[in-house]
């Protein structure tokens, strides 16, 4: 007994002292960090930051890492020291290949082929920006070691495409797979309630949780969202190269590029180059001359960390963990006529940052531009699967005041706008969407796990309890009742009803109309467009240009825009991440889990915690690799 005793008191008293000491450790490194990063500042302000572009250029672009709706740029610090890391956000990389376009001294792009994976309709923006550099007259050579899909993509148009004389073509073509938790929640005697509303039934992403395969509905609405996404990808592909689509259905349905010569056979690549054969076919691009090499990243970002400022003064730290949004409703000028407002990852309550879509966040940025007096016309920028039914509502309400405030709304719908992302957009005067943009899904869920088998029977636990009243208390412990049934149904459907007035009302359509197209199916842009629930397909610069039109703002430029949420200052977001979930992300990929899955983890973690268990959420999210 005295062993299980020390024990204890040793554990207990060596947690306090781990406290303890990394609570001092802490200030400590605070103060070291802060006074490190000053003096490397310091040294940086005395420093003029030259540009990267010189005679016979060639910008080499690597996806390698996520590209992001906004650029972002972070303070990483590991035992190696202080690194800065950073995002290339999709308009800022549309606009550098605009910028290199018109550089005299950029004479090309080499491309490699590997890295590319995002979202169709992200894809295919980039797609479009790297076809009007090529306009120019400027040339693109695409190479790899290996390729993905989203690589031969991207790059299909490219003046020259190459593969490494013993890589390979991946191109089988697309799944979408969903994993069903049914029968591992009945070994471990959990059930799940569900609850979606009067015929919802595309809202698939409860299925997961109640059967072992797909719906025929959700069959149904699966397999036109990737016979859309194919038919656009498979069709620029052959554009590009030249080939018949036919050929592309072939080589997918019979895996035919087996090895590097067979991709070369099929026509999707000009020929077979080791790097440095392909460097020396660059050089006869250029007349014998020797190419500069320039990362794209560099082009678009000349000194890196030269340009972060770091302000401490005033109630700096107070600030880091501080959630007043919107007490205030204050007229301020943004110092632009049109702001661009980015509405980016899930919704839920709260505050929200570069992946996610806070309540008070994007509430507070839609007030910030209904208020300023100089602030003529938003462009909402929407790329969310949904989420919070209630934070989505909240976040509608502003554009509503928004529009009553006599400012034009125009929404720009990105790689998905979908469920809490359609209800947040549906005011708008117009929407544009990609044609690859995953929209739709406008439907209402609800889920309650019950354990009772689990704590019962296998676990051994008992419960007992008093109450006021017959239903009080809702618990993992015990089913949900009749009556508590059929009171959640209850809101639901209200829910539901109300999403789909609001969409009634934004489109100028029939509820009745809406909801034959409603249920919680998905469509992508183009159908989309044809069922009215978008009114143009097109990027985010033809949202932003139609925005000026209706707003009367002739001739837009550049600094004639302002872009909210304000970018977090990357030293306040390491400091919050210090122990948070981007620590722990990099922590899983480096144990080898995948970006994307620990993502999506997150993402149901988010749900599980929300404070509203009512959901407007799309199950999957969909990458081109």
């Amino acid at each position: 007994m005295s062993f299980f005793k020390n024990v204890a008191s040793s554990f207990v008293g060596a947690s306090l002292a781990f406290i303890i000491t990394g609570t001092v450790l802490s200030f400590i490194f605070v103060g070291v960090f802060v006074g490190a990063i000053f003096s490397e500042l310091g040294d940086l302000e005395e420093t003029d930051v030259e540009p990267v572009s010189k005679t016979n250029t060639v910008i080499r672009m690597d996806f390698d890492g996520p590209i992001t709706e906004r650029s972002t740029q972070d303070a990483d610090f590991s035992l190696s020291g202080f690194e800065a890391s950073s995002t290339m956000g999709l308009r800022d990389i549309i606009q550098g290949l605009e910028k290199a376009a018109e550089d005299e001294d950029v004479e090309g792009i080499y491309m490699n082929l590997e890295g590319a994976a995002a979202a169709p309709s992200t894809m295919l923006d980039l797609r479009n920006a790297i076809g009007r550099f090529q306009e120019s007259g400027k040339w693109i050579i695409g190479w790899g070691e290996m390729a993905t899909m989203g690589g031969m993509y991207l790059t299909s148009s490219a003046d020259e495409l190459y593969l490494h004389p013993n890589g390979y073509a991946d191109f089988s073509g697309m799944r979408l797979q969903t994993t069903y938790f049914t029968g591992m929640l009945d070994k471990i005697g959990v059930g799940m309630t569900v609850l979606r509303g009067p015929d919802n039934e595309f809202k698939s992403a409860v299925e997961p949780f109640t059967r072992k395969s797909m719906s025929a509905a959700n069959r149904k609405q699966m397999t036109a969202l990737m016979e859309g996404i194919w038919s656009q990808t498979s069709g620029a592909i052959a554009e590009g190269r030249g080939v018949d689509e036919s050929s592309l259905d072939e080589i997918a349905e019979n895996i035919a590029l087996r090895t590097a010569e067979d991709a070369v056979e099929w026509e999707l690549f000009d020929g077979l180059l080791y790097e440095d054969e392909l460097k020396e076919r660059i050089k006869e691009r250029l007349d014998g001359e020797e190419p500069i090499y320039v990362d794209f990243s560099e082009y678009l970002n000349p000194g890196g960390m030269e340009g972060l400022e770091l302000k401490l003064e005033g109630d700096f730290f107070e600030s880091l963990f501080s959630s007043d949004y919107g007490e205030k409703e204050e007229s301020k000028e943004l110092g632009a006529p049109l702001a661009v407002i980015y509405a980016v990852g899930g919704i839920d309550m709260g505050e929200g940052d570069d992946q996610t879509i806070g309540s008070a966040t994007l509430s507070e940025a839609l007030r910030q531009a209904r208020l300023a007096p100089d602030v003529e016309a938003v462009v909402l920028r929407v790329s969310s699967p949904g989420g919070s039914a209630l934070a989505s509502d909240i976040i509608w309400r502003e554009t509503e005041l928004l529009k009553e405030a006599g400012k034009t709304l125009v929404v720009s719908m990105g790689d998905y706008a979908a469920s809490g992302g359609y209800y947040i957009s549906a005011g708008a005067d117009r929407i544009f969407a990609n044609p690859t943009t995953i929209t739709g899904s406008i439907g209402v869920f609800g889920m309650l796990p019950y354990a009772e088998e689990l704590l019962k029977d296998k676990m051994g636990l008992a419960f007992d309890d008093v109450r006021t009243h017959s239903h009080a208390g809702i618990g993992l412990d015990a089913e949900l009742d009749v009556v508590q049934r059929e009171a959640m149904n209850a809101s639901i459907t209200n829910i539901y009803n109300d999403f789909v007035g609001i969409v009634a009302d934004g489109r100028g359509m029939s509820f009745e109309d809406v909801d034959a197209i409603a249920r919680g199916r998905v469509w992508t842009g183009e159908d989309a467009l044809e069922v009215g629930l978008v009114d143009e397909l097109g990027d985010l610069d033809a949202a932003i240009a139609h925005a000026a039109e209706l707003a009367g703002l002739d001739s837009l430029d550049e600094d004639e825009i302002v872009f909210l949420p304000e970018a977090v200052d990357p030293f306040e977001q390491f400091v919050k991440d210090l122990a948070g979930a981007e620590m722990l992300g990099e922590a899983l990929i480096n144990a080898g889990i995948p970006a994307n899955q620990w993502r999506q983890w997150l993402s149901v973690k988010r749900m599980v915690n929300s404070k509203d268990r009512i959901q407007a959420r799309l199950p999957y999210f969909i990458e081109i690799q």
